[in-house]
């Protein structure tokens, strides 16, 4: 009887030795499984983290360039008003002055007016020229005070105007004999015309756009 009991104890043991190896494995196998899932979770979260972070970076610099762009971008009309003001500005002030006459042609206008003098640091008078270079399509602005006039003196060139397809002046005066006013194309007489008008065509990319744009002269009467 004994003999049969060990021999069933041993044949026992035996038989549950299997399950222990398999439950051993299985194990493993589940824990490489659970770490190899973590790792892909975590690879997943990155991503999508790297993700919304490039998204957002993108945003800010898109909109940094846009603003960029719209602060250093040229305006053809904020540059017109500009250019009319000073245009103005120098007609209105415009004066008879001994040596410094006035005169005009389509292209070309020069006339006696009050300057900024960087020689002199102070206003004073001087003489201004507002001419087109129809090569490089820019109306330019030359100036001199009364001192670098008769000292024969180089001149403070400053382009006021580019895109310009066409400029036109035309000059205000009245006749006495005909007793009417009329416009002309130069102005070569005495004195000062009544008014000073502009035209000129620009060209903004799309297409041509004419202004027009009449100063009255103060000095004229």
């Amino acid at each position: 009887m004994q003999r049969m009991w060990k021999k069933n104890s041993i044949v026992s043991q035996l038989a549950c030795l299997p399950v222990i190896r398999f439950n051993a494995q299985t194990r493993r196998r589940v824990n490489a499984q659970t770490k190899i899932g973590i790792t892909l979770i975590e690879l997943l979260i990155v991503t999508a983290l790297l993700s919304v972070v490039s998204l957002a970076m993108y945003a800010v610099f898109s909109n940094g360039m846009k603003i960029w762009q719209r602060v250093n971008q040229e305006l053809p009309e904020e540059n017109l008003d500009i250019f009319f003001d000073k245009f103005s500005l120098d007609l209105r002030n415009s004066l008879k002055f001994s040596g410094l006459g006035f005169s005009g042609e389509e292209g070309r206008l020069e006339f006696a007016t009050l300057v900024n003098s960087w020689k002199l640091k102070n206003r004073t008078v001087g003489k201004v020229i507002y001419f087109y270079d129809s090569q490089k399509k820019i109306i330019n602005r030359e100036q001199r005070d009364f001192s670098e006039v008769y000292n024969a003196e180089e001149s403070t060139l400053e382009q006021l105007l580019k895109n310009v397809k066409s400029l036109k002046f035309k000059y205000y005066l009245y006749d006495g004999q005909k007793k009417e006013y009329f416009w002309e194309d130069r102005w070569l007489k005495e004195g000062m015309p009544l008014a000073v008008r502009i035209e000129l065509e620009l060209n903004n990319g799309t297409k041509p756009h004419k202004f027009t744009k009449t100063v009255n002269i103060p000095q004229s009467s």
